[in-house]
């Protein structure tokens, strides 16, 4: 049986609570021991923020055990894995604390806001024999594993032109993260790190790596930087465009993609998957081969589980190509700073 603690109880960490809680319902071979948030409200279940995802802040936890941070987790628990879902400026130091104290570590995304830190989780994996993977959870979504066979296969012809669009409206003020880290440039990177580098992952993942990127870009919170962000990915055959947007007024989030084949149009969009074929009649796409499950957080962890259940080195989403899109993603920083 497989021991699970996690770093970090907030709006993501409170869904991969809630996905470790569905595997066990679902008979996996798996314990939940131990978790860590400095926050206690958090720890105990009477937070009031508005968790991610619409999970329950009233979190059944009476099962775990609770530390306030990861150095006293690591000191009285021995984790077979830690999921770690902190503020992504900690994501390098706990990771690399995980590591060495001999667990495999699934962390969240973005892997971090450099290379050099990239560079420093992969080293200590490798040098400790440990399993480390980044929860880009795209290459994990049905209706995005769809998309990237169609690509593969070439089943409409060669893509023309592919758009991916992300943003909606959230709470910052009324309900702040960790001292305000999601919404600090130099501790979450702004909606270019948060939100932007799940389309920017995803395309590279399709198309490979582009020739260039154009971005252009505003900041909308006062410690933030590129929350209004759109890139065009320069390829010699295609048009490839992202746009995401984190300052809405009360506008729902939501996310999609719309992407032109020779042969048909295929479009995601208010979680409808529907393919447009040339001269034939638009249908509805069956995706259960796609994923385990409509969840692609509980996808991810069920594939990382079976990873080092296996002793099998993550192939879906390898941390040298989550440092990949890192380095992309700062190459459209530097772009958007550069057109201001």
């Amino acid at each position: 049986m497989l021991k699970i603690a996690v770093a970090g109880v907030g709006r993501m960490g409170s869904h991969h609570l809630a996905m470790y809680r569905r595997l066990i319902k679902d008979g996996a071979d798996i314990k939940l021991i131990a978790i860590c948030d400095p926050e206690e409200s958090r720890l105990n279940g009477t937070s009031k923020h508005v968790f991610n995802m619409g999970t329950d802040a009233q979190l059944a936890l009476d099962t775990v055990r609770k530390y306030l941070n990861i150095d006293e987790l690591l000191a009285h628990e021995t984790p077979d894995i830690v999921d770690v879902v902190c503020p992504t400026y900690l994501h390098c130091e706990v990771a690399c604390k995980a590591l060495k104290a001999g667990c495999n570590v699934l962390c969240e995304k973005p892997m971090a806001l450099d290379e050099s830190q990239c560079d420093l989780m992969i080293s200590t994996a490798k040098s400790c024999g440990k399993k480390l993977m980044i929860a880009q959870c795209l290459r994990f979504w049905r209706e995005y594993v769809y998309l990237k066979r169609l690509v593969n296969n070439g089943t409409y012809g060669a893509v023309k032109a592919a758009y991916f669009w992300r943003g909606g409206f959230a709470d910052h003020i009324n309900n702040p993260s960790w001292h305000d880290w999601i919404i600090d440039a130099d501790k979450g990177g702004g909606g270019l790190f948060d939100q932007h580098i799940h389309d920017t992952d995803f395309i590279r993942l399709c198309f490979g790596e582009p020739n260039k990127v154009v971005t252009t870009a505003k900041k909308f919170f006062d410690k933030s930087r590129d929350d209004i962000v759109s890139t065009n990915y320069i390829y010699p055959d295609k048009v490839v465009n992202a746009i995401d947007d984190i300052s809405y007024a009360a506008y729902p989030f939501s996310f999609g993609y719309r992407v032109n084949f020779d042969g048909a149009t295929v479009e995601y969009t208010a979680n409808k998957l529907t393919v447009y074929p040339m001269g034939g009649t638009p249908f509805e796409p069956n995706v259960t081969d796609c994923g385990t499950t409509e969840d692609a957080y509980y996808n991810e962890i069920v594939y990382f589980i079976s990873c080092v259940k296996n002793g099998i080195d993550p192939v879906i989403c390898t941390p040298e190509d989550a440092k990949a899109t890192i380095a992309l993603v700062k190459k459209e920083a530097a772009s958007a700073a550069a057109n201001r």
